[in-house]
C-alpha cells in the first residue's frame, strides 16, 4: 500500500477526522487489492455479488444501487461489465417494464462463495486488535458520520 503521512493538528477533532479520511482510503485500496490479487474482483463487484445472494439471487438495478452506494449511472455501467463476465443476467421486470432485473448467474454465485473466504480473511485482517465493545462504539461512530453527512448533503 502506499504511505501516508500522518500530519500532526492542533486541533483533536480535525487529527481524527484526517486520520479517518486516511483509514478509509487505505481500506478501500487494501480491500480492492485483496479482492484482485485473489479473484480478479472489485471491492463493489463482491459487494453487488453479496446483495444478489441475499436477496435470494434477484434484485432491480435500483435496488442493487442502493446495497452497493453506487449512482445510478454507474450501477448501469457495473451491471454490464458483470453481465460480460457471466455473474449476472439483465431481464425487464415482469411488474414494471421500466426497471431491469438483475439475477445472480450460477457463475457469480461460486464467485461470491470464493470471494467470502478473500472478505472474511479481509475483515480478520483490518478488524484485528479491535474488542467487540470498540466495535460497537465504532459502528455507533460511523452511523453518526454517515447521518451527518446525508443531513450536510441535503441542506
Amino acid at each position: 500500500m502506499g504511505k501516508t503521512i500522518e500530519a500532526y493538528h492542533e486541533d483533536p477533532v480535525l487529527q481524527t477526522f484526517m486520520l479517518f479520511i486516511q483509514a478509509a482510503r487505505e481500506v478501500g485500496k487494501y480491500s480492492d487489492s485483496c479482492f484482485f490479487r485473489s479473484l480478479h474482483l472489485s471491492t463493489v463487484k463482491y459487494i453487488a455479488l453479496k446483495a444478489l445472494a441475499k436477496s435470494g439471487g434477484m434484485l432491480t438495478k435500483t435496488d442493487l444501487a442502493i446495497w452497493t452506494d453506487t449512482k445510478r449511472h454507474n450501477i448501469t455501467t457495473l451491471v454490464k461489465r458483470m453481465e460480460i463476465e457471466g455473474l449476472v443476467t439483465t431481464t425487464q421486470n415482469a411488474e414494471d417494464k421500466r426497471f431491469k432485473q438483475v439475477t445472480l448467474t450460477d457463475k457469480g454465485r461460486d464467485l461470491f462463495v470464493n470471494a467470502n473466504v478473500v472478505a472474511y480473511d479481509l475483515i480478520k485482517r483490518v478488524m484485528s486488535g479491535i474488542g467487540k465493545q470498540q466495535v460497537a462504539q465504532l459502528d455507533k461512530i460511523l452511523r453518526v458520520l454517515k447521518s451527518n453527512v446525508q443531513i450536510a448533503s441535503r441542506e
